[in-house]
């Protein structure tokens, strides 16, 4: 199975390649550069309540006649762009990129502060006197500013973290870098206290919090790996020596590095719809980086290196996230395991990366007029049996890298579609950037 997959991608990889190259359309198609500069326009337009990243634009309807989002994952979201406009400063060095992301760094803040309870996160805060519908658990903040949605999740902290490191590494200055640290130590301080596992306010456990070493060797090895990612955030911002010793004793003495070997369930991707959850696979993005970024020890080092090597190249009976041509992933193969060979692959989707599977026509068609961009149809050859569908022929989505790529072809536009934003076109990029590997004429 595995090099049979291998192999089929190869071929299209290579059909790719010269359907691009060989196409008239593709002379049309926007530079990353520009393209990444649109997306940045329209996130601030739309998709930003102060400094916080919103998820799914609901335009007006006959009976609501005011935009509204649906908001579980704004946590998540906004750590994940307050990575990318961090790696932004990190490339400009622009005093006016660095404002935006302490800006969403506040936001983080206030997810972190915003329920009264120290150290709980909240996927979501939204200004009390705001009209909005969403689905979920809201109530009001102490101070009776916001109301905040609850019942946060791993997924959630994952992406906080995320950004709360490339903040500290990138961005933020000593007064800041002093708030991340605080807030990060908060969330293990009370992570650790009830057991490894996230409380609501409540009381109650919410239900996908758990990282106890029960639930992790036993359902979800994953999570493993994400509780180092948060201990190792945390000693590093926080600076504190017994958060240091924990992250050391979590990992090897409980076993969490073993376990976070296998962070990742190989299965056949091309099998069904859903047989590989996609969406984890970003969260261990989310986890690598930092942890991969930070630690120097030999010993969990290569604990992690073997977890991220298995992530990329799967075992002898099923891939890994190799052959998907996602920049996330070929970029941190370049940066970590030396293994240049997905680069490519991985600026032709950010190339391909289609305006149109995260706005509607009218939008794309008015970013188009006034950014001087042509909206092209498909550049891409239709895809070989068993390979990735290439993004431009994939359906819209509220992001990308989620997306199963194996199983998401092009429908159109059906009746009423949500809108979403292009964090995910903006991560990828400029990870690329800061890590040299996009130029900045392309």
């Amino acid at each position: 199975m595995m090099r049979n997959v291998t192999v089929v991608t190869a071929l299209f990889l290579v059909c790719l390649m010269v359907g691009f190259q060989g196409s008239s359309d593709a002379d049309s198609l926007p530079g990353l550069a520009l393209k990444a500069k649109v997306f940045q326009a329209d996130m601030e337009r739309r998709f930003l309540l102060e400094g916080q990243a919103l998820c799914k634009l609901k335009p007006p309807r006959p009976n609501k006649p005011y935009i509204d989002y649906n908001m579980p994952d704004n946590a998540y979201m906004t750590g994940m762009y307050l990575g990318a406009l961090s790696m932004k400063y990190r490339v400009t060095g622009d005093e006016a990129d660095r404002q935006k992301a302490m800006e969403s760094l506040d936001a983080l803040i206030r997810l972190s502060e915003v329920s009264g309870e120290p150290g709980l996160l909240a996927r979501a805060f939204w200004p009390a006197d705001r009209p909005m519908e969403d689905d979920g658990i809201w109530r009001l903040s102490p101070d009776g500013r916001y109301r905040w949605r609850g019942d946060v999740s791993t997924d959630q902290m994952a992406g906080a973290m995320f950004g709360f490191f490339c903040a500290w590494e990138y961005a933020a200055d000593g007064t800041q870098r002093d708030r991340i640290g605080a807030v990060a130590a908060a969330m293990v301080e009370r992570i650790e206290r009830d057991g490894r596992r996230i409380r609501d306010v409540d009381g109650s456990y919410t239900r996908w919090g758990r990282y106890d070493l029960e639930y992790v060797s036993r359902r979800e090895k994953m999570n493993a790996l994400l509780y180092l990612q948060v201990l190792a955030v945390a000693a590093r911002t926080s600076g504190r020596q017994d958060l240091a010793d924990l992250y050391r004793r979590c990992a090897l003495e409980d076993g969490y590095a073993g376990l976070a070997v296998e962070a990742r369930r190989l299965l056949d991707p091309t099998r069904r719809a859903g047989m590989v959850n996609h969406s984890d696979d970003v969260l261990l993005f989310l986890a690598y980086f930092p942890l991969l970024t930070i630690e120097q020890d030999p010993e969990l080092r290569n604990r992690y290196l073997d977890s991220f090597r298995r992530f990329w190249n799967g075992n002898e009976k099923y891939p890994g996230v190799k052959p998907e041509a996602n920049p996330l992933y070929a970029f941190s193969a370049a940066a970590f395991l030396g293994d240049k060979s997905g680069i490519e692959g991985a600026v032709q989707t950010l190339r391909l990366f289609p305006f149109r599977i995260k706005w509607s026509p009218q939008a794309v068609a008015d970013y188009a007029r006034e950014f001087g961009f042509e909206d092209v149809g498909f550049i891409s050859p239709y895809p070989l049996p068993g390979a990735p569908i290439p993004i431009d022929r994939r359906e819209k989505c509220w992001s990308a890298w989620v997306q199963d790529p194996y199983h998401s072809p092009w429908r159109g536009e059906e009746g009423y579609q949500l809108e979403f934003n292009g964090h995910d076109y903006l991560l990828a990029y400029w990870l690329g950037r800061h890590l040299g590997l996009i130029a900045p004429q392309e």
